[in-house]
């Protein structure tokens, strides 16, 4: 019988850990928020928001059906801003960790 080298051992289970990670950054969540950020700012806002609840009272036992945590039959906005791809920021948060004040301004995270 061949002997397979440690490394060689070592490269698959970090690919086999790295595996469920990568098959999460294209499940639905990821989907339905590609979908409907079409402006590509990785926030779902403005004409999107509006696109979103339209789809969810066309279809609520649809894509949306998830979303709607105190199942009133809308989505309202916290509702919305849940609807990000796995591993997305904070809301707020820029990268480098600096947050969005409600001014405007921006605080670097500590």
């Amino acid at each position: 019988m061949k002997k397979i080298p440690l490394s060689a051992w070592c490269i698959a289970l970090l690919g086999l850990v790295a595996l469920p990670g990568a098959l999460a950054a294209e499940g639905p969540k990821a989907r339905i928020f590609a979908k409907y950020d079409t402006n590509k700012n990785g926030v779902i806002d403005g004409d999107e928001i509006a696109a979103v609840r339209q789809a969810f009272a066309a279809e609520p036992k649809g894509e949306f059906a998830g979303y709607d945590k105190n199942a009133d039959g809308k989505l309202d906005d916290a509702e919305i801003a849940a609807i990000k791809p796995p591993g997305a920021k904070k809301d707020g948060e820029k990268k480098g960790g600096a947050k969005k004040k409600a001014d405007g301004e921006t605080t670097q995270k500590k």
